[in-house]
């Protein structure tokens, strides 16, 4: 039971230090978009994102082992004690903050779209063309603009 509830505090631990490098890339990208702010926000969010996964195949073997399809039954399996009740209320914590960075992640995702849509209106207006239409994903059939002179010296 005590490594179970080491396993558990490791991984609340891992996701307060996401959901705070989650709250430093909202505010990235919802002040002046500071490209270095923004990409070390990124880069922590990554780092943290791999170690929660690798929590995660940690937690794998362990309920393997013990032959649990998933902690909180494990916990609960346990006989009643107070290590039981912590490592319940630390699973009770645990998914409320996932619960926060699911949220966090959605507005992430809706700033980053609201960023590229603002991107794409820069690139519309200086190049009096639809950024789509140049800028395509890749292995598309280029511009349907067709005959952009945009990157000419004489133009």
């Amino acid at each position: 039971m005590e490594e179970a509830i080491k396993l558990i505090h490791r991984q609340w631990i891992a996701c307060r230090q996401l959901k705070g490098f989650l709250d430093e890339l909202k505010a990235a990208l919802q002040q002046k978009m500071d490209a270095k702010r923004l990409r070390e926000a990124v880069k922590h969010v990554e780092s943290m994102f791999g170690e929660i996964s690798r929590l995660g195949e940690e937690q794998d073997q362990f309920l393997e082992a013990r032959q649990q399809q998933n902690m909180v039954s494990f916990v609960q399996a346990q006989p009643d004690s107070e290590e039981r009740d912590v490592a319940m209320r630390l699973l009770f914590q645990l998914g409320e903050l996932q619960e926060q960075i699911s949220g966090q992640m959605m507005a992430a995702g809706k700033l980053l779209k609201r960023s590229q849509e603002f991107v794409s209106f820069q690139v519309n207006m200086q190049a009096q063309a639809k950024a789509g239409d140049l800028y395509g994903p890749p292995g598309a059939a280029g511009g349907a603009h067709g005959g952009s002179k945009m990157f000419e010296a004489n133009v």
